[in-house]
C-alpha cells in the first residue's frame, strides 16, 4: 500500500513526459507530485520546501543545460531524499540491499516504464517493521492459571428486574 504523504518532484523539460510519469504515480496511488520543466524551477522549489522531497524523479539533461550535474545536485541536497534520474525507454532497477536504503539514487540510461518505476516504488516506499507483536504461544496463559470469576451481584451490570 503506497504511502500517499509522499511528496514527489518530477523535473523534465518534456510536458509529454512530465504528464506520462505523473500518471503512471497516480497509477500506483502517489497524488502529492509536483512537476517542473526547468533546473530554475527545480531548484526554487527544493530550496524553499518547508519538508523534504521523498523523491525526485528527474531528467538528467534538464540540468547538464545550465551546466549542473543533477546526481550531485540530489546527493549534497538534504531536501531531497531519494533520487531516480534519466537520461532521456525498457530498463530494470538494480538490487539495493536494505542496509543501503537510507537514501536510494540511481541513474537511468533511458525514461522509466511502468514496471521499473513501480520497482523503484517498492523500495524506497516499503514499510518499515518498528517491533513485533507476540506469537500466539507466547501470549496463552500458563497452564496453572485458572480465571477468576467475578460477581457484580446487583449493580449496574446486572439484569434484574
Amino acid at each position: 500500500m503506497p504511502n500517499k504523504s509522499m511528496r514527489i518532484l518530477i523535473a523534465d523539460e518534456h510536458p509529454m513526459q512530465l504528464m506520462q510519469l505523473e500518471k503512471m504515480l497516480n497509477g500506483m496511488g502517489y497524488y502529492r507530485i509536483a512537476p517542473v520543466e526547468c533546473f530554475e524551477d527545480l531548484q526554487r522549489l527544493v530550496q524553499s520546501a518547508l519538508q523534504p522531497f521523498n523523491l525526485l524523479l528527474g531528467n538528467i539533461d534538464l540540468a547538464n543545460h545550465v551546466g549542473v550535474d543533477l546526481e550531485r545536485f540530489c546527493r549534497v541536497n538534504s531536501q531531497i531524499q531519494h533520487a531516480l534520474l534519466y537520461q532521456s525507454q525498457h530498463l530494470k532497477v538494480p538490487a539495493i540491499p536494505n542496509a543501503q536504503r537510507q537514501a536510494v539514487n540511481i541513474s537511468l540510461p533511458k525514461v522509466p516504464d511502468n514496471e521499473t518505476l513501480q520497482t523503484f516504488m517498492g523500495i524506497i516506499d516499503a514499510p518499515r517493521v518498528l517491533g513485533q507483536l507476540p506469537g500466539v504461544a507466547e501470549r496463552l496463559p500458563h497452564p496453572a492459571y485458572t480465571p477468576r470469576r467475578m460477581s457484580f451481584g446487583a449493580s449496574a451490570f446486572s439484569r434484574q428486574s
